[in-house]
């Protein structure tokens, strides 16, 4: 199976909201998960040949909303999840990036072709509005993710998230490992 180094963004405005597209996969790309068609997600996508995760993370940041930021925040998440396509499965390893921004203006000008066709909006969500909206969101459990983020504690390394797509444990459950960060338990 391909292994995919990707990268996602979480863009964090002056008045501590998130960033999200609404995509349209059209398909289920997650066994686990066949109505996880249309949701919000955090912009980013796979790090190219010859490109560092940060590199890859800048670029993406760019294509994706027209940003450039001064300087990239740290990798506060890990996650490694199986895309099922048609004629393929791919193991995406994915690194969230925190990427406080000044601006909130967006352009969608630099989107590739492919991109265009799974975007269906984009808007900037307050950890309340995410956490009341019947919306499906990626990751699951994003307002409970993001509270301490936004609250300044920030991982010493990133926190391996786990277990995004058992349905069971799309509710309200946290990775034990950053459950026990949180708390003060290693």
């Amino acid at each position: 199976m391909r292994i995919r180094p990707a990268v996602r963004l979480l863009l964090i405005n002056p008045q501590q909201q998130l960033f999200l597209y609404k995509v349209d996969d059209t398909v289920p790309l997650h066994d686990q998960r066949p109505d996880l068609i249309v949701y919000w997600n955090t912009p980013g996508g796979g790090v190219e040949a010859g490109e560092s995760f940060a590199e890859a993370a800048l670029r993406e940041l760019w294509e994706e909303t027209g940003i450039r930021p001064a300087v990239l925040g740290p990798c506060v998440w890990e996650f490694e999840r199986i895309l099922r396509f048609p004629d393929r499965s791919v193991r995406q390893q994915e690194r969230f990036y925190l990427v406080p921004v000044t601006n909130s203006q967006v352009t969608l000008a630099n989107l590739l072709p492919h991109e265009i066709e799974t975007h269906r909006g984009y808007r900037w969500w307050s950890v309340a509005e995410i956490a009341q909206s019947s919306e499906l969101f990626m990751p699951p459990n994003l307002a409970d993710l993001l509270q301490p983020i936004l609250r300044g504690e920030l991982p010493p390394a990133p926190i391996r998230l786990n277990r995004w797509f058992v349905p069971e444990v799309m509710s309200r459950e946290i990775d034990p490992h950053f459950a026990n960060k949180q708390s003060g338990r290693h």
